[in-house]
């Protein structure tokens, strides 16, 4: 039979587990939360527009993604249609479909992709016929780091074969899609409305820092709890009794 002690042990050690891994938690929401604010501090502190590719915003080498993200810009040029993709598993308000990219040629020849929008697709077509979008026009996006990763439902790698639908994006075979090496490390996701049919939605930005601030204090609540009943549940040294000569 297990002795008191020991079980009193085993407790304070799962009380001490628990409490670790709720700071754990409580840190992570921490870190989202500043994650969170800083996303709403840079798309704020970055509304005015950015002609990349033109005079004062030219493409250069070793350009960051970082240094754009959450860039309002204005794009003006010609799309490649022909090295459009479609990115699939993309769902609109519980439809199927896919999100549109096309490269566009800006003025400095410098090469940029740009999410036009989501249309329906059925299922397990790997060919689909991508709306045409005039040249010239003068667009307004947001330009974003994320290369828009999904869980891949395929064994088909990004830029294999003549299909133009991709499970995911990828800056390599991308750059060979188009064939060349001067294109911006980003994504503008296309704000101004054309004919093209496509439906458009920008990733929103969830402001609700106080949510994770509020479940990380919760989580510490938890760990001081935890730590609480580790201390009370410890085991204790009998007490010793002494005896006195009358």
């Amino acid at each position: 039979m297990i002795g008191r002690p020991v079980r009193a042990w085993a407790a304070v050690i799962v009380f001490l587990g628990l409490a670790a891994t709720a700071i754990q938690l409580g840190l992570w929401q921490l870190s989202r939360a500043d994650e969170k604010q800083a996303m709403i501090d840079l798309r704020i502190g970055r509304q005015t527009p950015v002609a990349l590719g033109g005079p004062e915003s030219p493409w250069k080498n070793g350009i960051a993604a970082q240094d754009l993200d959450q860039q309002r810009v204005v794009l003006t040029g010609k799309w490649l249609h022909s090295s459009s993709i479609a990115l699939d598993n993309r769902a609109w308000e519980g439809r199927a479909g896919v999100h549109v990219l096309t490269p566009l040629v800006l003025p400095d020849s410098s090469r940029v992709w740009v999410n036009r929008g989501w249309m329906p697709k059925p299922p397990g077509v790997n060919q689909v016929a991508i709306p045409a979008a005039a040249d010239g026009t003068r667009l307004e996006g947001l330009a974003l780091a994320s290369v828009m990763k999904r869980i891949e439902l395929g064994k088909q790698a990004p830029g294999q074969g003549a299909d133009n639908v991709w499970q995911n994006f990828g800056w390599q075979a991308s750059q060979q899609r188009i064939g060349d090496d001067r294109v911006w490390p980003v994504i503008v996701w296309q704000i101004t409305e054309t004919s093209d049919g496509l439906l458009r939605r920008l990733p929103e930005v969830g402001d609700d820092v106080s949510k994770h601030l509020g479940y990380a204090m919760q989580w510490f609540l938890i760990c001081l709890a935890c730590l609480f009943f580790a201390f009370r549940l410890r085991p204790r040294r009998p007490k010793t009794t002494t005896s006195s000569l009358n």
